[in-house]
């Protein structure tokens, strides 16, 4: 009898267990006391951006359900209540059936967890941080109220630093005992980098004066799981990735370049995490208002999306195409290449001058309209600025984008305004390709200044910027001599 009674139990068990795994969806049991009969909407972050998921409903007793037949994705979710102002909760979702229970007085301090790890150990970990900053702000008043080095300063001084290793250590722990976790790899991604000593030589002067630089930069993804799609549904990685294209990488397309190619690379082994990265290391470069940066995005264009492996591009051949032609409009323009010729006429449209005769140390090349409002303004502060820009070795090449019932008005704004350099422009179109499709020319005025072989060192730069780009480019080439 008795071994019967345990054969049955453990076929209860294996029944039961068989019935957990064939669960499909998700469940999420919601009860927050103190609320009753409204709506708690559900959101999830994504980037740095959140979104509305759905909405639903808590009876009379504060209690409601969110549940669906598709399960959720790893990541950071909140829970909105449009009654108290949109106050919300944050919760995370790995595991997809579970309850949390709460109280209106304060959403985070008074939460239970049933059926989540995940969330037991984010909440825990919650409620101890805003424990330890009250600890530290406590801490801080009586640090401040002291003279800066004074002995009573510095005890408290102290306890901020033994403090601040102590939550380190706590949250070191977490991420040891719960390596799976997605707040885990939360927590890693927010890992700071400890800096060792820079080492020195025996006079004390440093071996690499870029040590600490060259440090951080080496191990800033050391913590973070680049296969972690739940990331993605987090502020974290977003946050991590911009800062370290904005602050952390030198700020030339030589530098970002590399540096694109190898997070990409990293963050293969997850198809939504390599998406997520290269789309908006695309939308970063494609608007991006620095010099020269164009030349990022011609490099992920043509790399990435031309080849096919920006697999989400596969049915939209349209915004495929136009990328496409968007890099091929660039590239002969690129920062580092030779300038195309120009072989234009001037206003009697029988003399051509060709871009490539000229003689100069730099040759500033100007495309413009008289009847453009920029243009108006920027045209006459260069003609202001030519005497100077001549001493410093400059010829100005400037090419109308008039049509040759205009030609009168062109002339006249020379005149006017003592434009004393070679004007020349392509009324008829005659030149082929027109010098809109090489130089991209879409709007104006457009400013590109060459080096005395026409290799384009500047480009889409104003009036004013020219002087100091000339100088400091000066400066450079005698320094790399």
């Amino acid at each position: 009898m008795k071994k019967i009674f345990s054969t049955f139990c453990l076929l209860f068990v294996f029944s039961s267990t068989i019935l957990l795994a064939q669960k499909k969806g998700f469940e999420i049991k919601f009860k927050i006391n103190g609320l009753a009969s409204e709506p708690l909407v559900m959101a999830y972050r994504y980037g740095d951006n959140q979104y509305i998921k759905d909405t639903i409903y808590l009876d009379s007793k504060g209690m409601g359900t969110y549940k669906g037949d598709t399960a959720l994705q790893r990541g950071v979710y909140l829970a909105v209540v449009p009654s108290m102002k949109n106050n919300y909760f944050e919760f995370l979702i790995n595991e997809q059936f579970f309850s949390l229970e709460t109280d209106k007085a304060d959403l985070n301090k008074f939460m239970k967890v049933t059926g989540s790890k995940e969330n037991t150990v984010f909440f825990e970990d919650l409620i101890y941080m805003a424990s330890q900053r009250e600890i530290a702000d406590q801490l801080t008043k009586l640090y401040k109220a002291y003279p800066e080095n004074s002995d009573s300063a510095n005890v408290y001084k102290n306890k901020l630093i033994a403090l601040e290793e102590m939550v380190k250590k706590y949250r070191q722990d977490i991420m040891d005992k719960n390596p799976t976790l997605l707040y885990s790899k939360i927590l890693g991604g927010l890992k700071e980098i400890e800096q060792p000593e820079t080492p020195r030589k025996k006079d004390g002067s440093a071996v690499d004066t870029n040590f600490q630089y060259n440090y951080y930069h080496a191990n800033y993804w050391k913590y973070t799981d680049l296969s972690e799609e739940g990331l993605l549904r987090s502020p974290v990685y977003h946050q991590k990735l911009d800062n370290y294209f904005e602050k952390v990488i030198v700020q030339v397309p030589d530098s970002i370049i590399p540096e694109c190619d190898k997070i990409i690379a990293a963050t293969r082994k997850n198809t939504e995490m390599f998406k997520y990265t290269l789309v908006f290391l695309l939308n970063k470069y494609a608007s991006s208002k620095f010099m020269g940066m164009d030349a990022v995005y011609v490099h992920l264009v043509d790399k990435y999306y031309a080849t096919g492996q920006a697999f989400w591009m596969k049915n939209d051949t349209v915004s495929l195409y136009k990328m496409m032609d968007r890099s091929s409009k660039i590239k002969p323009t690129l920062i580092g290449a030779k300038a195309p010729n120009l072989i234009l006429s001037d206003t009697s449209l029988k003399r051509p001058y060709s871009l490539y005769d000229l003689k100069s140390k730099y040759t500033i090349l100007v495309f413009w309209d008289h009847d453009c409002g920029h243009c108006k303004k920027e045209i006459p502060e260069l003609a202001k600025e030519y005497d100077k820009l001549k001493s410093l070795g400059a010829t100005v090449y400037a090419v109308s984008t008039c049509s040759y019932e205009e030609i009168d008005k062109w002339e006249k704004f020379i005149t006017e305004n003592a434009c004393n350099w070679i004007n020349v422009g392509d009324p008829y179109f005659q030149q082929k390709p027109n010098f809109r499709t090489l130089y991209d020319i879409s709007s104006t005025p457009v400013i590109y200044v060459l080096d005395k072989d026409k290799i384009i060192r500047a480009k889409r730069i104003s009036v004013n910027q020219i002087e100091d780009f000339i100088t400091k480019y000066d400066s450079f080439q005698k320094e790399s001599k």
